[in-house]
């Protein structure tokens, strides 16, 4: 069956599936406008489809949001919502997945480094039937440095601990998910999340597109080494069971290291009559036992903290407000959208 609308039987016409886009933005006041056209230009293009735009501001300082909604036209049909300080750019696409109201929601980024052709990709992959769509960057816009490096690492290395097999080990840049799968993800109320690792472990039908990503207009990227190790932790330990066994397969390494090493000793004394190495040799396994045992607390608290926050059950972000722009003018109350960053 056809996503489009087509007529059947000769009746009216069924109704146009809508498609949300949605963006997460930080401080990017300098590609505001040029988010609106490229939302729009996704509209002329794609007559068979409607679409909305979902922008969450993750706490931003230049005015992104303002600047979004004043380039917003009556006709457009738009939410944005505001966060009431940085939450992180995964908070807000979970804010925008539980906001958007599309049978199918898109990612797309502030910094306007996806193509036209790209988005029409995506939706080709949805209307053959995919409902998860990763998009997945064949060439970055930024030349490979250390940050790209560790970001490459961490996806490989996430891929093959996790055992999650559809989490793509080129590491995902956006995504296309279908109204299912949506459901299904805001669900889930893990608070330190992945989630595309979320996403990944949810299932459904997937397929992926590549594309060649584009330079930015102006600005820089937001996404700091900070975040990118605090991503790191909080997939490893949602996700992945190798760091509590690794302080178990380490223990027995350095346990036999150690036997041999008592073995060794005691052999050569015998062998030469000479007293054994003593205040280094205890020196040298105290300090890596010590080291060991911090090791293993540290891990134990990654997994104790993540627990306790959950139990917290804190909302994953504050919502300041939320302003809809659509034909018939309606806009959603503050209190609501305050209410729903806790569903």
């Amino acid at each position: 069956m056809s996503l489009a609308g087509t007529e059947t039987n000769g009746t009216a016409p069924q109704r146009r599936k809508l498609v949300s886009i949605v963006v997460p933005a930080f401080n990017e006041a300098g590609n505001a406008a040029g988010l609106v056209d490229f939302y729009r230009q996704i509209r002329a293009t794609h007559q068979e489809f409607d679409f909305e735009l979902v922008l969450v501001d993750d706490g931003s300082t230049d005015g992104t949001a303002d600047l979004v909604v004043q380039a917003l036209r009556p006709e457009d049909q738009a939410r944005v919502c505001s966060f009431s300080r940085n939450f992180g750019s995964h908070e807000a696409l979970t804010a925008g997945f539980r906001l958007c109201r599309g049978d199918c929601a898109l990612t797309l980024s502030a910094d306007l480094q996806e193509s036209l052709e790209t988005v029409g990709r995506f939706l080709d992959e949805w209307r053959a039937g995919n409902e998860v769509v990763w998009g997945i960057r064949r060439t970055r816009a930024v030349p490979k440095g250390v940050g790209n490096m560790f970001s490459q690492l961490f996806s490989q290395l996430f891929h093959r601990l996790s055992e999650i097999p559809t989490y793509p080990k080129e590491g995902p840049s956006q995504i296309l998910l279908d109204r299912i799968v949506l459901d299904a993800l805001n669900r889930m109320e893990e608070r330190n999340r992945n989630i595309f690792g979320i996403i990944a472990w949810i299932g459904f039908r997937q397929s992926r597109v590549e594309f060649e990503q584009l330079p930015r207009p102006s600005g820089k990227s937001k996404w700091t080494n900070k975040k990118k190790l605090k991503l790191v932790v909080d997939s490893f330990v949602g996700f992945a069971y190798s760091p509590l066994r690794m302080p178990a397969w380490v223990g027995t390494g350095v346990a036999a290291v150690g036997v041999l090493s008592t073995l060794t000793t005691l052999v050569a004394s015998l062998v030469t009559w000479s007293t054994p190495v003593g205040w280094a040799l205890v020196a040298s396994l105290v300090t890596t036992f010590g080291g060991l045992n911090l090791m293993v607390l540290g891990i134990m608290g990654e997994y104790l903290w993540r627990a306790g926050d959950d139990a917290r059950r804190r909302p994953t972000y504050v919502v300041r407000s939320v302003r809809e722009i659509s034909p018939s003018g309606s806009s959603l109350d503050e209190r609501h959208a305050v209410e729903a960053s806790r569903s």
